[in-house]
This record gives C-alpha cells, sequence and structure tokens, in this order.
C-alpha cells in the first residue's frame, strides 16, 4: 500500500514516466512507470526494450553510471569492455548472501557524526535475509544506501570452489550483443574483479543514485560459467 503523496505530482509520476519526478528528470528508463513505493522514490533501471527481440540490438549499460567505485574482499575492481561476459552455456550459480558482515560504513574519516550515522542506518535496515525460509527469488534483494560517503558491504559466500574472470555488471546487459567498438566482439561494460575468488568475500559498492537495479556476477570455474543475481534496492 502506498503512503500518502510525498509531493503534489506523485499521483501522476506513478502513471507515467514522462511527467517531471520532484527529483529530477528519470533519464535511465523506467519500463514500470512506477517509481514510488512506500512513498520511497525508487526508479527501476533497465534496459529500454519491449520484447526479446529488441534485446541484441539494445545498447548495453556501463555500471560506472550507478557506481563510484567497488572492491571484493582485497581486490579493487577496475572497469573494462568485457569480451566473455557473454556465453553459450551457463550453470546455475551456488553463490548465497551469508547475513554477516553487511553493513554501511562511512568513508569520511574526518567527520565522526558520519559514523555514528552510518551505524544508525545499519542498525534500522536489514540489508539482506539469509534465513532457509526465504526462497531464492526474494533472497537476492539487498538494501543499500547510495552517497559518496558511504561504503555499503555486502559478504557474499562464494563456497570452496575457486573462480576466475569475475564480473560485475547490469543483468539486462546479458541480453544485449554488446557494444562492437574497436573490434568485431561484442563486449559489455563491467567492473572486473580478477581471478582466484574463493571463500567469503564482502563486495564493498558507493553508489550515487537511488533506484531499483538487477545486477549480477558472472564468473568462471573449471570450464562452466554461472552468473549470481542480485537485485539492489538503493535509497538515502
Amino acid at each position: 500500500m502506498l503512503m500518502n503523496p510525498l509531493y503534489s505530482n506523485q499521483g501522476n509520476v506513478l502513471n507515467s514516466n514522462t511527467i517531471g519526478s520532484p527529483l529530477g528528470s528519470n533519464s535511465i528508463g523506467n519500463p514500470s512507470g512506477y517509481q514510488f513505493a512506500n512513498g520511497i522514490y525508487r526508479p527501476q533501471m533497465s534496459i529500454a526494450v519491449s520484447s526479446w527481440q529488441d534485446f541484441p540490438i539494445a545498447q548495453p549499460i556501463d555500471p560506472k553510471s550507478i557506481m563510484l567505485y567497488g572492491t571484493l574482499g582485497a581486490t579493487v575492481g577496475s572497469f573494462t569492455r568485457s569480451t566473455n561476459a557473454l556465453q553459450a552455456a551457463w550453470t546455475t550459480s551456488s553463490l548465497v548472501y551469508t547475513g554477516n558482515n553487511t553493513k554501511v560504513v562511512s568513508l569520511d574519516t574526518t567527520d565522526a557524526a558520519t559514523t555514528v550515522d552510518a551505524q544508525q542506518w545499519t542498525f534500522n535496515h536489514q540489508m539482506v535475509n539469509a534465513a532457509a525460509n526465504i526462497p531464492p527469488a526474494l533472497s537476492k534483494i539487498a538494501y543499500l544506501r547510495y552517497g559518496t560517503i558511504w561504503d555499503c558491504q555486502i559478504e557474499i559466500n562464494f563456497g570452496a570452489s575457486t573462480y576466475n574472470n569475475v564480473q560485475l555488471t547490469l543483468r539486462d546487459n546479458l541480453g544485449t550483443s554488446g557494444q562492437f567498438l574497436n573490434g568485431a566482439t561484442g563486449s559489455i561494460p563491467v567492473i572486473s574483479f580478477g581471478n582466484g575468488i574463493t571463500g567469503n568475500q564482502i563486495l564493498h559498492v558507493s553508489l550515487y543514485k537511488p533506484g531499483t537495479y538487477s545486477m549480477v556476477l558472472i564468473m568462471l570455474t573449471g570450464a562452466n560459467w554461472s552468473a549470481f543475481e542480485m537485485e539492489w534496492i538503493v535509497m538515502s
């Protein structure tokens, strides 16, 4: 159930993506048209397609359009145009959120008030739910905070296997043919975390836009490629 409108045009924004929003125009696309949930401004970012026929000719989205920074464990991510993100076959991912070591931390070491703010935000927001009674379709959700000073941390269990070519991108990018810039092979914009990822690893991300983002970690173990889907609900 929606709360009472926070803004005079909220009812219009709910029904159309073309009417101005209180936080500025939505240039990132919102096929559903819904930008508010329980009074929270939350545009859905996705590739603007209307059927599977459109995906092959659609341009992938750069993850840097929402991310300011990202690390996985001790590995600092690097932006690249991946030429192996698009695969002919995929295996089911065994990755899961651990539910531990998941929090928001202030990156501003000069202001103690932001440390308290981050602690209070984490206390009031359960960011993931790793309980056994939560189905996979729901357990992929993570609640994060946007802002240049916030480090959102989510611990992910990679298990005993060792994964290579670990890359983070928007899920829907995997339905496109990639970008054919400077080459005959389609490439996908990703944040790469390299090779040798295993065990429990904390994903750190700093984000600067609110919204709902379908993200995916793709990776290779042995000869098998898999994709771990995450739904980031990003708020203030």
